[in-house]
């Protein structure tokens, strides 16, 4: 609605400044002042999300191990630098791989508790009122994502480590393993 108010305010402005007439000036001054308001919105709206509020839902779930029942692990991917990581994670001990949290607006926190779980909280903007919505629906801001925030809450017990020291890991046991069984053997 308001590129519609923003295109016939402008030719307004452009009829009543190219065919002379008494009043015309004060109808340029008053279309131009509305074409004005209306771009201030656009650009508002686009940048700060003007007319719209954020709303946060909040969901939670258990947490099991991400490597396997017996060994408590919280597994992360560091990535680039290793400032920034995609933690893996599964709600179930059914469930065959983990699953990588979301990065896009992204942070994660963890937290030490008895319990194992995981709090996702999802917000997200949304329109303020029906005339914020009438007048900006042509943007398609609704429900547009502005952060999503992992809080794993894990016993003291349990480690956080990233897929490749676990791999690392694995590895030393197998080897250990092997020599078990070797010298069992002999």
């Amino acid at each position: 609605m308001i590129i519609v108010i923003l295109i016939l305010a402008a030719i307004l402005f452009i009829y009543f400044n190219v065919i002379p007439g008494k009043g015309h000036t004060i109808i340029s001054w008053l279309s131009l002042i509305v074409t004005s308001l209306c771009i201030l919105g656009i650009v508002a709206h686009d940048y700060n999300h003007w007319g719209m509020k954020t709303e946060t839902q909040i969901s939670k779930q258990s947490l099991v191990s991400s490597a396997t029942p017996n060994l408590p692990l919280l597994l992360y991917q560091p990535l680039g630098n290793g400032t920034e990581k995609v933690y893996l994670y599964k709600t179930n001990n059914e469930q065959k791989k983990p699953n990588a949290i979301k990065l896009d607006k992204v942070s994660t926190e963890i937290k030490h508790s008895a319990q194992a779980n995981l709090q996702i909280e999802t917000t997200r903007y949304v329109y303020r009122d029906n005339f914020s919505r009438i007048m900006f629906r042509v943007f398609s801001h609704n429900n547009e994502l502005k952060q999503r925030k992992y809080i794993f809450t894990i016993p003291s017990t349990w480690k956080v480590i990233s897929t490749k020291d676990m791999k690392k890991l694995q590895k030393q046991l197998e080897e250990k393993m092997q020599a078990q069984k070797a010298a069992a053997l002999h």
